[in-house]
């Protein structure tokens, strides 16, 4: 039996993502370990309920269900995330490994930027007479963060120098968070520092854009560096300065001591590279040709991908426009299929997309289904295999269990992404990336899946709509009191059966009721007995009526039946059981007051040429004969 191996982590640092990924990667394939990655784009700038919304995908999978666990715990943005699944690896028992972020009685493996920070500073001190410093923390809590504005405050000691409180901008490793704390605490400071420097490679980019956009050059003006050395900073204009960790390395070699756990062998409690300065032109230093040649051939990478960005745009755009006008989850499932066998260039040739058990049915439009609590099923809505659609007989499977099927005996190592679909806090489902992890890596996927979910809201939204119009026309061709049809549910549906009879050349019948004496009821007995009187002939009438016939109440208390009918023999059948079920309503109910009914019927042929109401005044004269006869044997002759 294969092992599986669950990874989490966060999609925001894509490049880390795709480095440390490929790392392990190439190591699970050479075990045939499949790996199943379960990623969010949780974030300290996002809206609460949109964390909680992305929290989910982490409680989808049950850790026990695995051989080992990976947590990429330094690019999970919320504490409460890293202290869920730290409380799960250890409650389970599962042997685990956590890189670049250590976590409690979790085995450590990640790079000490600790040295290259400090040696960064060093030499902004030394070789570019850099003496007023500003630090660009991440997260507050995040260890890492601390460890490398603790590297440069011990740099900064080492030369006598002190780095002022007001000089901490605190960001959360993004970019644009730090573009826009930077222009605030510019506009707020008269002096400029020596330098910026950045717990990251992409606050960095930050930094050096928002000093820009204040036409401060960098750096003749004021030295930026970063770490990480990540391409972007790379490919930037200037280069940056910046610290370099084998991310890569780190992947296969986290992988490679997973597994020797996960076999029973025993493993360092923590284990650390080292990290080098690599030097840039932000920090005033002159980079070789080769670099600069680089960034320029990165121009037309750019160009290429923005390209690539269009057509993707273009795709989802295809996608909201054919969703938006779906109120049926049958309309939705075959345009999902649609969709994505026409073009799956984003998707990759084997995807899916799966969503919590219920959320179109009606006891669900009106609650939300939070995160945290993933429905104990799952539906299949849209799957690919090889870049076709594939519809499944039974597309409903267990939640925990992941993917509708798994082949735990192939002799390839796959990898799965897991990614969730929701809509602030409220719980859609999630998508399923096979072997095609790329869109993980350029961020596109956060706007995809955002795409996705509220397009699938809209669905829902359209399907409760329609529901709720379909409980309006119902009630407006539906009489309040008898439940049987009204005038205008007639119009709609009687009429129209009739007449459809008629094209086909079927027989039909009209059969008129009049209840005795109402009057009478209702002024001796009163009107709530009077109602009673009317439900109850109406009750008769419903367990009366062959299948397909529609009854109507026409007016106060007269109804009429209309439906396929072979011949007046058959007519004057439903006539006697009217008569039989209504004495049986009547024991029922014990009534206080007497009560019957008058009954005519009239036969509708195809190819005469009666009018309706002709017909209507056939069966009301063949009823009013009936009514005779009743009041002759009651001594009264008032209708």
């Amino acid at each position: 039996m294969k092992k599986k191996v669950a990874i989490f982590g966060n999609g925001w640092s894509n490049e880390y993502l795709e480095l440390v990924i490929e790392g392990i990667r190439k190591r699970a394939k050479e075990s045939n370990v499949d790996l199943f990655l379960f990623a969010n784009y949780s974030a300290g700038g996002e809206k609460e309920e949109d964390n909680v919304g992305e929290k989910s995908i982490f409680t989808l999978p049950s850790v026990a269900d695995f051989d080992g666990v990976i947590l990429l715990a330094n690019i999970i943005n919320m504490d409460n995330e890293r202290v869920y699944l730290n409380r799960e690896v250890l409650k389970h028992k599962i042997p685990a490994i956590s890189l670049e972020y250590q976590m409690d009685e979790i085995p450590y493996m990640g790079t000490d930027t600790y040295d290259g920070i400090f040696k960064l500073v060093t030499h902004l001190i030394e070789e570019h007479g850099a003496r007023e410093f500003a630090f660009v923390s991440g997260p507050v809590d995040n260890l890492e963060s601390q460890n490398r504005m603790k590297a440069t405050l011990d740099a900064l000691q080492q030369y006598g120098l002190q780095l002022p409180a007001g000089n901490v901008l605190r960001c959360n490793w993004s970019y644009y968070t730090t573009y826009e704390e930077t222009i605030t605490w510019a506009r707020e400071h008269e002096k400029l520092p020596d330098a910026f420097v950045c717990a990251n490679d992409e606050m960095a980019v930050g930094v050096c854009s928002a000093l820009d956009t204040l036409g401060i050059r960098v750096p003749e003006q004021v030295l930026v560096t970063g770490c990480d050395h990540v391409v972007m900073g790379q490919q930037f204009c200037p280069i940056l300065s910046t610290v370099a960790r084998e991310w890569d390395k780190l992947g296969y070699e986290g992988m490679d001591t997973l597994l020797k756990r996960m076999d029973g062998q025993e493993i360092a409690e923590a284990t650390t590279f080292s990290s080098v300065p690599v030097l840039g032109e932000s920090c005033g230093c002159t980079v070789p040709e080769e670099q600069r040649s680089e960034r320029l051939r990165s121009i037309i990478g750019s160009y290429r991908a923005l390209k690539e960005n269009t057509v993707n745009e273009w795709h989802l755009r295809h996608i909201d426009e054919t969703m938006a006008k779906l109120s049926s989850q049958g309309d939705l499932k075959g345009t999902l299929a649609g969709n994505f066998s026409f073009n799956h260039s984003f998707e990759g040739a084997n995807f899916l997309i799966c969503l919590v058990d219920g959320y179109f049915s009606e006891d669900v439009t009106n609650r939300l289904i939070h995160a945290y609590e993933f429905t104990e099923n799952v539906e299949v809505y849209a799957e690919l295999r090889n870049g076709e659609a594939f519809v499944r007989d039974m597309p409903m499977f267990p939640s925990k269990q992941l993917l509708p099927e798994y082949d735990e005996n192939s002799e390839e190592s796959h990898l799965f992404v897991f990614v969730p679909l929701h809509t602030g806090e409220s719980t859609v489902g999630y998508a399923v990336f096979i072997d095609d992890p790329r869109r993980l890596y350029d961020q596109t996927l956060y706007t995809w899946t955002r795409h996705v979910s509220q397009d699938l809201e809209r669905v829902r939204q359209n399907i409760r709509t329609e529901l709720v119009n379909q409980k309006l026309a119902e009630v407006s061709r539906t009489d309040a009191l008898t439940g049987l049809r009204n005038r205008t549910g007639f119009d709609v549906l009687g009429m129209p059966y009739l007449q459809q009879c008629q094209r086909e050349g079927k027989n039909s019948a009209i059969v008129f009721a009049d209840v005795n004496r109402m009057k009478m009821i209702n002024d001796k007995f009163g009107h709530q007995q009077g109602d009673l009187a009317l439900c109850t002939v109406a009750d008769a009438i419903k367990k009366s009526m062959p299948e397909g016939w529609i009854a109507v109440r026409y007016g106060g208390d007269e109804f009429i039946m209309v439906g396929e009918c072979a011949d007046q023999e058959q007519a004057e059948r439903i006539k006697e059981k009217l008569v039989e079920n209504l004495e049986k309503e009547k024991s029922a109910r014990k009534l206080v007051f007497p009560l019957t009914a008058s009954f005519g019927a009239v036969m509708m042929h195809p190819g005469e040429k009666y009018s309706f109401d002709e017909y209507l005044r056939k069966a009301d004269k063949a009823m009013y004969m009936t009514k005779q006869k009743y009041h002759a044997a009651d001594g009264n002759r008032d209708r």
